[in-house]
């Protein structure tokens, strides 16, 4: 195990985060393109840690995405297969009134890849 993370071994490569253009282009396409506003982006030593758009759709509802790094061992075998990504997009969906009424994962993010569950 390696002293900084005790959870990883030392022959493990360490996860490489989008940084915020690529995770901004995955914006693009999960919005089909639709120009949206940036609410908030936060860093830390490693990149982009949260990165969070909005979008006002034509009937005044709207959809908020949400980017933000695994704050626990993703690697963790226990997890069910939904836990183990390093990073991940959830969507939350408001109504025209401002509140929420549904919300999904649209997005996962391990070793270099983006998966987008159905």
């Amino acid at each position: 195990m390696s002293p900084e993370n005790p959870k990883i071994e030392q022959n493990e490569t360490l996860e490489q985060f989008p940084n915020q253009e690529e995770i901004k282009s995955v914006f693009e396409t999960i919005l089909k393109d639709k120009e949206f506003k940036e609410l908030r982006v936060t860093s830390d030593e490693k990149g982009v840690s949260i990165y969070e758009v909005e979008i006002t759709l034509e009937n005044g509802e709207k959809v908020e995405l949400n980017y933000q790094k695994a704050k626990y061992d993703y690697r963790d075998k226990s997890l069910p297969a939904g836990g183990q990504f390093s990073a991940s997009i959830h969507a939350t969906y408001y109504d025209k009134d401002g509140m929420p009424y549904n919300g999904e994962c649209v997005a996962n993010y391990l070793d270099g890849k983006w998966e987008y569950p159905s």
